[in-house]
């Protein structure tokens, strides 16, 4: 069975119990059997998509979801999130109509309410997830951070680093949505640009339109590129030249250097450390410790863990830089805690973390894994500005 369609029998499996609970509560509460149908068949075409995926494959042998229409895909994951936001407001308008039965006398008025209650709760929590959804997908943000780095140098001060990753070209994020998002990036008018890697999402048909989106953006010291999950397994001999037509150096284990003034240099380390090929440690240490005298060094890699943490730390980086995570992507709410299939791998999941001195920036990116849609996580540029820390 497909990978794509194994993970998502796996959460519509998550789903079922809120969907079913949901079913129950409305079909009991609602009087009008049309009210009752509605809602419980409207719940069920959340399954539409896995449900079809799954007959076609057992019945063709073979299948690509990515070949189904969009709309199906968008109303199962938004199925997700919207029954476990509704199904948290349901349970405690239970619990306070427990409560409300017990102190208050008059159950008939209790009761009279309820359904307009839990009406009006599927209405408005329909209308806020579809808004949110929609935003959270589609709108980038610029998340602006302000760095303080001792004994910075006069011609670094006030040097603004754009940080992206994970652009991940496919049906979904196409040459559109690519240069609408590297259009936030020049906005910017950056002086460097790092990009964490994914440049597609899958196979070969989308490196170059991907790269040449990406040969867009624009700095004054340039484009700089790491290996990502899915540039790996695209093929790094089909994801490097694409780059280097649009003179986007992508490191793969190695320094690079960047001359600011007769005084002044900037070190990028490039680590590739993804799923099909984790950092060696004595290369990260050699690379790390020939850094010598820059007056900024950078520590790019597309995941980050405690054992590349450490090595930037020892090696005295002013600054370290990931992705893979798309930000969670999804975060599914539920009884006021978010889950997401990012936090089950890492406790760097979006935003600016500080380990000791070491600030590490993990970027949103644009792009999708699995699921089409965010929420929670929407896609943005991360701006990062250094000035000298004073004493």
């Amino acid at each position: 069975m497909p990978w794509l369609l194994r993970m998502t029998l796996v959460v519509a499996s998550l789903m079922l119990p809120a969907i079913l609970y949901l079913s129950f509560r409305y079909y009991a509460t609602f009087k009008s059997h049309l009210q009752k149908w509605l809602v419980s068949i409207l719940l069920l075409t959340f399954y539409a998509y896995p449900l079809c995926a799954l007959i076609d494959f057992y019945s063709t042998g073979s299948i690509d979801l990515l070949d189904y229409p969009q709309p199906l895909a968008y109303w199962f994951w938004f199925g997700l999130i919207f029954v476990f936001q509704l199904a948290t407001w349901v349970i405690v308008t239970d619990l306070i109509k427990l409560v409300a039965t017990y102190f208050y006398g008059d159950k008939n008025v209790i009761s009279r309410w309820y359904p307009h209650l839990i009406a009006v709760l599927f209405t408005t929590i329909f209308l806020f997830t579809a808004a949110t959804t929609y935003l959270h997908t589609t709108q980038v943000q610029a998340q602006h951070h302000t760095i303080s780095i001792e004994n910075l140098s006069k011609s670094l001060q006030g040097f603004k680093i754009v940080h992206i990753t994970d652009i991940q070209g496919d049906e979904y994020t196409g040459s559109d949505e690519i240069r609408n998002y590297i259009k936030h990036v020049n906005k910017q008018s950056p002086d460097l640009i790092i990009f964490t890697g994914d440049l597609i999402s899958y196979g070969t048909d989308f490196i170059d339109m991907s790269a040449q989106e990406l040969g867009k953006a624009k700095s004054k010291y340039g484009t700089i590129a790491v290996v990502g999950d899915h540039d790996y397994w695209a093929g790094l001999d089909n994801i490097e030249p694409a780059l280097n037509n649009q003179n986007i150096p992508l490191l793969q284990d190695e320094n690079h250097t960047i001359q600011i003034n007769s005084t002044s240099n900037i070190t990028i380390t490039g680590v590739t450390e993804v799923y099909s090929k984790q950092a060696d440690p004595t290369v990260v240490d050699s690379l790390t410790k020939s850094t010598g005298n820059s007056a900024l060094k950078i520590f790019a890699s597309h995941q980050v863990n405690d054992q590349l943490i450490s090595k930037a730390q020892q090696q005295n980086y002013h600054l370290m830089l990931s992705g893979h995570t798309h930000g969670g992507q999804i975060h599914v709410p539920f009884m006021s805690m978010n889950f997401s299939a990012s936090q089950q791998e890492t406790q760097y999941v979006q935003g600016l973390y500080w380990e000791n001195s070491l600030p590490i920036n993990v970027n949103n990116g644009l792009g999708f894994t699995l699921a089409p849609i965010r929420y929670e996580a929407p896609p943005n540029i991360s701006v990062i500005t250094l000035q000298k820390k004073e004493d």
